[in-house]
Order: structure tokens, then C-alpha cells, then sequence
């Protein structure tokens, strides 16, 4: 067999196996870090940071946010969005061994979210998630939601009310 067809053979079925991974593999790991960025005439800031080592707010955002960005409001996030032109709310995810990996989901992630996502969940949960088809650097929604490790399943009750909303 050539060298030609047998790429030939194997390079759609690699493509078609990060869409196969987006669609139906369940993405796992536990969120190790969730930042907060808002972006104006191409400036980033880092409003707000939370890991395992602490929370670091902006100095500029303190009366705004407090000491506590873990939930976004809409309300502040309206208010933001006066400041700045775009808003995005990211979660690092450090993915869980043992799931087909063959994909490339391995090691620590950054994903971007929505505000109603990033406000529901905090660093330490385990969660089970979906990537945009497009995007896959986006987390669309999760289908579980858990404290430990061992308690998270493929699917169980989140309590994100609207998944999607900004």
C-alpha cells in the first residue's frame, strides 16, 4: 500500500475522531483555576483570579467585585460591560486519567465559559462537560456536577439554571 493512500485513509478518520470526542466522550477533570478577563480597545485585564492559593481582585474592581468574584451577577456584569468591551470568563480544567484519552484531553485546559457556568461553579468540583463543536476551547454545558472525584458521573443534576446565558 502506498504511503499516499493510507494517509489518504487515516487523516479523515482522525478528523472525524475530534468530532467523535466533542460529541460523544464525556470530558472529566477538576477545576483548578477560574479567571475573569475584560477586554477594552485590545487591552486584557485579569479583573479576577481564584485557585487553591487564594482570590486576587483587581485593585480597580475591588468595590465592584469585593473579595468573593466566585459568582458573577448580571448586574455587575452589565455594569463591567460599560468598562469594557468584551467580558470572558475562563476555567482551567485539570482532566481526569482513566477516559479515553486517545483525543488529546490530557493535563491542565483552559476553557472559556459563560458568565451563568463560571458563576456555578468553584475551584475544587469535579465536573463531567461538553466543548463547542466549533469552539473547542469552550465549555457549552455540564452534565455533572460533583465535590469529589468519585461521585461524579456522565450525567447527573447540575443546578445551573441557564447554562448559556451571559
Amino acid at each position: 500500500m502506498k504511503r499516499r493512500t493510507m494517509l489518504a485513509g487515516v487523516l479523515p478518520f482522525l478528523q472525524g475522531g475530534r468530532w467523535l470526542d466533542q460529541m460523544l466522550l464525556v470530558n472529566q477533570g477538576e477545576i483548578v483555576e477560574k479567571r475573569f478577563i475584560g477586554i477594552a480597545e485590545g487591552e486584557t485585564t485579569e479583573i479576577a483570579s481564584i485557585d487553591d492559593d487564594g482570590t486576587t481582585v483587581s485593585s480597580e474592581h475591588e468595590g465592584q467585585l469585593g473579595q468573593s468574584p466566585r459568582e458573577i451577577s448580571t448586574e455587575v456584569a452589565a455594569s463591567l460591560r460599560g468598562t469594557y468591551d468584551t467580558l470572558r470568563f475562563h476555567i482551567t480544567v485539570a482532566h481526569h486519567g482513566g477516559s479515553l484519552n486517545i483525543f488529546g484531553r490530557t493535563g491542565l485546559e483552559e476553557y472559556r465559559t459563560s458568565r451563568a457556568l463560571y458563576s456555578g461553579v468553584a475551584v475544587g468540583n469535579h465536573i463531567s462537560f461538553q466543548t463547542s463543536l466549533l469552539n473547542r476551547d469552550t465549555i457549552i454545558s455540564l452534565s455533572c456536577l460533583a465535590d469529589e472525584k468519585e461521585a461524579l458521573q456522565r450525567r447527573c443534576q447540575v443546578g445551573v439554571e441557564d447554562p448559556t446565558a451571559e
